[in-house]
């Protein structure tokens, strides 16, 4: 069946011509792209072309060696990276939709659906996002402990998906067994216990266990379940693998550095066959090390196919020569990793500026003004041009402050997504019953939405135990009104059937119709727009007019798809794939924007025990990635990097003097030239020793004139300046005959500007 299947893609495109243009890439790329069918590593720096390369690899492949599109696997970190690879390739006409393109997480579901017969689900499951898993586990730890904390749901949450990631072969055995063998679970098993004050190792393992069987009863997978299942199938079923290997003999994967050990395993069992695999990615980029990833995949991958080649990408389209001079210092202190120098043909470009402010709110001052600054002066300025970065988001809030009283729109990453707000998640439960009516997170959700139907926890309570005791559904038990009659009154008995029947007609309307045409007629049978505009909630109801363009959306890229699609595509959505035109300020964590690029990027609370964290500063390895996570901040500026940090801060309940952070010093250090030692004579004059110690000049006889009109015009905002005593700073603003000026080591000081001893620095 494969062969036929790749016959056909392979014959879809004979009929078309393409030239494989190479003329674009530089010398490095053309061997990478060009390079012998076997295992390969391609070391992409930052900024270095890596999405360029991977699509002229596949072009390649298809073109220069013969291959069926359908025979490619092709694996991205985001949607919105394998949707921008797609355009690319399909303005080639080389059969990209035989290709398989997607993230890790929809490769995984994609392979879950077609073998659903090897495990414990159906083929439409549900993929539960980060909250709907969180749900599940704290109904489980109320009902164990008679609390549900939330340091300890989020303790187990964790957990779960750490043992799935890392140590994904312990959930086929006896935890329990286990746990007193095995030294990495007898460890996580502890801190759970410890968590949640539990009597005993058994009461840890069975809330995992529970987790496990209710998502099973739910018919839902989580992330890690995607990743989790896949593994198992491909090292319990050969069968299954070899049919794989079959379908993808060619697999190139993107951001290696961020696999973790299940996704490693995965790509290396179906890579092993052939060895057509090609991988790219930046050991100096691996900064997710807390959600599994592992840096040293990169040098495993070199154990594991000992024929395999490496190239290295290391001229750089993004930086300037200055920026990345500070990027290349920054991560050439790190140990053990794949020697790599950042350069480019850009301009030299202006030094990276240094900035201590007195406190958060002159820090926040000081980088609005500056924003406000360079918009003004920029040729088509744009808001969206500039990222204020942090190591934590706790950092925002001053920014965010200065941000709104200076009017600038902005907006902070991490914040609700689209799909993650509560209109449009009432909306998809709904649609997620439909397609699945095991989904019990599902049931409870959509009971009392969008108008309330009285319906309270109690008889929610009453229902799960009751249908669970019969081993049904909740929906299937509330489906036979008999099941109602001994427990419930009249009035709770009519609420349920009348919710069953319309959970009935939306199954009949889902069975007859285009994903559209059921999302339009089931938003009218449900009235979600009139009961938020009752409650005068005029802009959620609007994000139901944005939810039903979504489906549109989605029903014209892919006319053939499902309701179940449609769920796994927004499911399997995340915070960078969201592509808006919007023009606003970036306000994010480091974590939040990598692979985006601005073209003026701030840098802020550079403070020892922020950044680097203090939990980080006693671990070799957290402190190697606490330098990468700097240098992947560093490496997001296109043309201006700012580096700032407060002198004092109040933070977690009080204001403490804090110490610059190691990263600013290394820069301060490496822009600063070395003194000269000073010559007798210089030893002498005292002027000199009142420079030396930045002490005011002592007073002359002659009166101080001040400076001309002039002189006075030369000085304007945004010029860099020295101060006989504050030192070096950049000038704010100018107001009649006062200066503002924001200095290096004091922060902002209001001068006159006529006799003020400033001079302007080149």
């Amino acid at each position: 069946l494969w062969h036929r299947f790749a016959a056909r893609a392979k014959d879809s495109i004979q009929k078309r011509s393409f030239t494989l243009n190479l003329q674009s890439l530089n010398s490095a790329q053309i061997a990478a792209v060009t390079a012998p069918l076997k295992p390969t590593i391609v070391l992409a720096g930052a900024g270095s072309g890596k999405t360029r390369v991977l699509t002229n690899r596949i072009l390649y492949l298809i073109q220069e060696c013969g291959v069926s599109p359908s025979e490619i696997l092709a694996i991205t970190f985001t949607n919105k990276a394998a949707n921008e690879m797609k355009r690319r390739l399909f303005e080639f006409n080389v059969g990209a939709g035989w290709m398989h393109i997607s993230t890790i997480h929809s490769f995984c579901a994609t392979v879950l659906r077609y073998e659903v017969n090897s495990f414990d689900r159906n083929s439409n499951f549900t993929i539960y996002a980060e909250d709907e898993k969180k749900s599940v586990i704290k109904k489980i730890v109320r009902d164990a402990f008679d609390d549900s904390d939330a340091k300890v749901v989020d303790g187990f949450c964790d957990s779960i998906s750490d043992i799935k990631n890392k140590a994904p072969e312990l959930l086929d055995g006896d935890l329990n067994a286990l746990s007193r063998n095995d030294e990495y679970l007898s460890a996580e098993i502890e801190r759970l216990q410890s968590l949640a004050s539990a009597q005993s190792n058994a009461e840890v393992v069975k809330i995992i266990e529970t987790y496990n069987k209710k998502m099973a009863e739910n018919n839902a997978l989580d992330f890690d379940d995607l990743l989790y299942y896949v593994y198992k199938l491909f090292a319990n079923s050969p069968e299954i693998l070899e049919k794989y290997r079959e379908r993808y003999k060619y697999i190139l994967i993107d951001e290696f550095q961020d696999t973790n050990k299940v996704q490693y395993n995965i790509f290396r069992m179906l890579g092993e066959k052939y060895g057509n695999i090609f991988v790219v990615g930046d050991d100096d980029q691996s900064i997710y090390s807390w959600r599994g990833a592992e840096a040293n995949n990169l040098k495993k991958f070199q154990r594991d196919f000992p024929d395999c080649q490496v190239f290295k990408l290391e001229q750089n389209y993004r930086s300037t020569k200055a920026i990345l001079d500070v990027a290349n210092q920054i991560i050439s202190l790190n140990t053990g990793r794949f020697e790599k120098v950042l350069w480019t043909e850009n301009e030299q470009g202006v030094k990276p500026q240094l900035y201590a402010a007195y406190n958060e709110a002159d820090e926040a001052y000081f980088v609005v003004e500056q924003i406000k600054g360079l918009r003004a002066v920029a040729r088509n300025g744009r808001w969206k041009d500039f990222a204020i970065l942090m190591r934590i988001n706790a950092l925002s809030r001053s920014f965010e402050a200065e941000l709104t009283k200076n009017r600038i729109p902005y907006k902070v990453f991490g914040g609700f997504k689209f799909f993650e707000r509560k209109e449009i998640k009432d909306v998809l439960s709904y649609m997620r019953l439909v397609v699945n009516p095991n989904d019990t997170e599902a049931f409870i959700r959509a009971l009392n939405v969008p108008r309330r139907r009285g319906i309270g926890d109690t008889t929610i309570k009453k229902l799960l135990d009751l249908s669970a005791d019969r081993g049904l559904s909740v929906l299937e038990f509330v489906s036979d009104e008999r099941n109602l009659l001994d427990d419930f009154n009249r009035p709770t008995r009519e609420k349920l059937t009348d919710f069953y029947k319309i959970v009935e007609q939306l199954d009949a309307l889902a069975g007859t119709n285009s994903v559209k045409v059921f999302t339009h007629a089931m938003l009218d049978l449900l009235e979600f727009r009139q009961v938020l505009l009752d409650a005068d909630e005029e802009e959620r109801a609007l994000n139901i007019d944005e939810f039903e363009q979504s489906v549109i959306d989605f029903e014209k890229a892919q006319p053939n798809a499902t309701l179940g699609d449609y769920l796994q595509s927004v499911t399997l959505a995340s915070d960078i794939d969201e592509d808006s035109e919007a023009d606003y300020v970036s306000v994010a964590t480091i974590h939040a924007v990598k692979g985006l690029e601005f073209k003026n990027v701030f840098v802020i609370g550079l403070e020892d025990g922020i950044f680097p964290t203090s939990r980080a500063t006693y671990n070799a390895e957290t402190m190697q990635e606490e330098r990468r996570l700097m240098y992947v901040a560093v490496t997001r500026a296109e043309q201006r990097l700012y580096l700032t940090r407060a002198r004092t801060r109040f933070l977690w309940g009080q204001r403490k003097d804090t110490m610059e952070s190691r990263y600013f010093s290394e820069i301060k250090r490496m822009q600063t030239p070395p003194r000269p030692a000073a010559t007798e004579r210089q030893l002498a004059d005292d002027s000199f020793l009142d420079r030396l110690n930045n002490r005011e000049p002592r007073p002359s006889a002659t009166p101080n004139p001040g400076k001309t009109k002039a002189q006075v015009g030369n000085f304007k905002p945004g010029m860099k300046v020295e101060h006989a005593m504050f030192g070096k700073g950049i000038i704010l603003r100018i107001s009649g005959d006062v200066v503002d000026v924001a200095f290096d080591t004091v922060g902002k000081k209001s001068l006159m500007i006529k006799f003020a001893p400033l001079k302007i620095l080149e």
